[in-house]
């Protein structure tokens, strides 16, 4: 730790000459380091295994299936999982929760008490930020007057640790616990009527709104299963959970575990949050390259929507004989499946992998976990399998789904086929085996990442600091008031065309959804008909001979026969009619959020954009500081995260008319459900629309409005600070090259491997 240690107090004394956004990431970076270091120093502690995630990808779904084989861990629709549940071995099986210590509180309570000061500071520094320059002789003639920052633009500058303690404060003070009574201390879970209700009981204590949720640190679950020996399964709060605390649990506990398995949704599958795991939270947190395993959940979902693959596998069974298709099919099904699924997964690590300017580092890790092939798990399979004969309605419901959307009749066996636990289940417990592999370089890689994070940001300082001493010495106070003069003309002018580049973004939006609209309705009439079939059958019937004037005839018949005709339709027609019909919007509407909200691209108009207001051909055009400006204000453009739910269309139709044909006078109920069923998806698609294009749009229009002010109050800063620099140049420059020279010492400090970890 000591050339870590050495980088903070070599730098302290030139932190108000260095940028304070890169200064700030350094600290952050090494803020964990101490204790992750300490923690992979144990002696004789067990391998760390952490299940990660976002929100409901099925964390503890998964390890339900793989571990306890029953619905332990606790799940449901709101965010569990307060704080880490850690699972280990232990001959007799207990649980307990562990409070926070005194020291642990006394930290919690001083940072919250400290969000105050940092709120009135950061909304300060942004009404500074947004003043126009007084000493400028132009700033007045174009400025106007600055715009009040929202508390949520406030809250955006402080530091996460400062906001997670605030709200684990206040909702240890909502709950009004007497905290002092449980800190330190650690609670076993008793008078648990059997393993099944110890979800319930770990409500107070991990539940959104448990009574104990603030102030609990871990639960700790100790399982009577040898198999999990020498291990350690951690099962975290999700990356993207609402409530900051928990979040951030996970992200400072990445450095003090071993391997990963990160579980994303196939109906989403990788999506921007589970790529910044891979991408940014990893490299530094010490994972080794071969010790991340990516795991795409609710494989079953991922069959239902795919018709063409049943139908795939079925073709190329047909051949085999009676007695080996049925286990043939199963497994071509899945074959083919996790084919389409991987090539799905590898699209989007190979754009990762070759963006340009990516580090090696990351670029090294998601090669490693594309060449490992990420695996597809169903837990809801595995569940169903072990519950066969006893399912809930709801399961029920499912199970019939899935044989109705594939044309299958799946039972125990396939299922567990389909849920492909088993095999994560091996690959997960023979991490054990390679534990004095993975622990003897945790800690080597563990610094290295560290250090490699540290000598990219110093090296970034040494560019900038070298950078704005070369503009101090060739800079000249009357080109710089000529160029903030003419910036502000510039700046005034093209407001209008920099929020038609927001305009512009929102049309395209608005039209891409009213198309989709207009689309969906058309294809709705090709999802909404009821064949009506026909079956024609021969029937015999009897016909007496007798004749009233031949009394000998009396008794004896002959047979006759006639056509029947039976007037039917299908249920399960109907019912994939309607299935079909909601994957086909869901998917439009997936890909219609995707086309429209490329942030990216965004981003990339709006730099154009606004470069362009610049002369460039000027030769005292300082290029440089402006782009480094209009980067800082196009890094603040954000748009709402949107995703699109799952919802099950077709049950109402199966509980009426259940999956088989139907008779002529219930078609006419048929046609009424369908109808009601696609118009359903209509109203649940346009509703979901108006949301998107509202919360899109007011997105849009409020960084519109305010881009131009935020970003001429950036370069106008940057340009007073120049002013004020060139007029103190000696003095300045002397202290540029201070903070310089002392951000080389740590640069070759942390760039020599012996002088780290110490």
């Amino acid at each position: 730790m000591q050339g870590f240690d050495l980088a903070l107090r070599g730098l302290l004394p030139h932190s108000a000459t260095l940028d304070a956004e890169q200064f700030g990431s350094l600290q952050a970076l090494i803020d964990g380091l101490q204790d992750n270091l300490k923690s992979v120093r144990e002696e004789g502690r067990n391998l760390r295994i952490a299940v990660v995630g976002q929100m409901k990808a099925g964390k503890s779904s998964f390890l339900n299936a793989a571990i306890f084989e029953r619905e332990l861990l606790p799940k449901a629709d709101t965010p569990m999982t307060a704080a880490l549940t850690k699972i280990v071995y232990a001959p007799k099986a207990r649980a307990e929760v562990v409070f926070y210590s005194a020291d642990d509180w006394a930290d919690i309570e001083q940072r919250a008490s400290e969000y105050p000061r940092y709120y009135a500071e950061e909304e300060r520094k942004l009404m500074e930020e947004r003043q126009p320059a007084q000493a400028s002789p132009f700033a007045k003639a174009f400025s106007t007057p600055p715009r009040q920052p929202t508390p949520e633009e406030v809250r955006h500058r402080i530091p996460e640790a400062i906001k997670s303690s605030v709200e684990l404060v206040e909702k240890a003070r909502q709950q009004r616990l007497d905290v002092q009574a449980y800190l330190g201390k650690t609670h076993p879970l008793e008078d648990i009527d059997g393993a099944a209700n110890l979800a319930d009981a770990l409500q107070e204590y991990v539940a959104s709104h448990g009574r104990f949720t603030a102030i609990t640190k871990m639960s700790v679950l100790h399982v009577d299963d040898p198999r999990l020996e020498g291990l350690e399964i951690i099962d975290t709060p999700g990356f993207n959970d609402p409530v900051v605390s928990r979040g951030q649990i996970t992200r400072s506990y990445l450095g003090q575990c071993d391997v990963i398995f990160q579980l994303s949704n196939v109906g989403q599958f990788l999506t921007s949050s589970d790529m910044s795991v891979l991408r940014e939270q990893l490299p530094e947190a010490g994972i080794d390259d071969k010790a991340v395993f990516l795991i795409g959940s609710q494989r079953d979902l991922a069959l239902r929507q795919d018709r063409g693959i049943a139908a795939t596998a079925s073709k190329l069974t047909e051949r085999l004989p009676p007695e080996q298709r049925s286990g043939a099919r199963a497994a071509a099904m899945m074959q083919l499946l996790d084919k389409k699924l991987t090539e799905l997964a590898n699209q989007t690590l190979d754009l990762q992998i070759n963006q340009p300017g990516q580090d090696e580092k990351t670029r090294r890790i998601l090669s490693a976990v594309k060449q490992t092939a990420p695996r597809f798990v169903s837990s809801w399979a595995w569940m169903i399998a072990k519950q066969f004969d006893n399912l809930s309605d709801d399961d029920r419901d499912q199970l019939d789904q899935l044989c109705t959307a594939t044309g299958y009749s799946f039972a125990p066996d396939s299922l567990r086929q389909l849920s492909n636990i088993p095999a994560l289940r091996d690959e997960l417990l023979a991490q054990r085996q390679r534990k004095q592999q993975l622990l003897a370089g945790k800690e080597q890689a563990l610094i290295a990442g560290v250090r490699e994070g540290a000598r990219e940001r110093l090296q970034k300082m040494a560019e900038e600091l070298a950078s704005r001493s070369e503009r101090i010495r060739s800079g000249n106070i009357g080109e710089l008031e000529k160029t903030e003069q003419d910036m502000l003309k510039r700046m005034s002018g093209g407001k209008t065309r920099l929020e038609g580049v927001f305009d512009e973004q929102f049309v395209k939006a608005s039209q891409q959804f009213a198309l989709l609209k207009t689309e969906i309705r058309a294809q709705a009439q090709k999802y909404s008909k009821v064949e009506v079939l026909k079956e024609t059958k021969s029937e015999s019937y009897e016909v007496s001979k007798s004749r009233w004037y031949n009394p000998f005839s009396w008794g004896s018949s002959e047979t006759r026969y006639r056509d029947v005709v039976t007037v039917y339709a299908s249920a399960q027609d109907a019912i994939e009619q309607v299935e079909a019909f909601a994957i086909q919007t869901t998917q439009a509407l997936q890909k219609a959020i995707l086309d429209c909200v490329d942030l990216d691209g965004l981003r990339r108009k709006v730099g154009v954009a606004a470069m362009g207001l610049f002369d460039t051909g000027d030769a005292g055009f300082d290029a440089e500081l402006m782009l480094a400006e209009v980067n800082k204000s196009l890094r603040r453009i954000t748009i709402p995260d949107v995703s699109f739910g799952d919802k099950d269309y077709g049950r109402d139709i199966v509980k009426s008319f259940g999956s088989d044909r139907v008779s002529e006078r219930q078609i006419n109920g048929l046609k009424e459900a369908q109808r009601v069923a696609v118009a359903a998806i209509i109203a649940d698609l346009e509703s979901e629309v108006e949301r998107k294009v509202k919360a899109i749009g007011d997105s849009l229009e409020s960084t519109g409005k305010t881009f131009v002010e935020d970003m001429t109050c950036d370069i106008q800063r940057a340009l007073t600070q120049l002013r004020a620099d060139i007029l103190n140049k000696e003095h300045t420059i002397q202290q540029i090259a201070a903070a310089h020279d002392a951000v080389q010492v740590e640069l070759a400090t942390v760039s020599e491997p012996s002088s780290v970890g110490l």
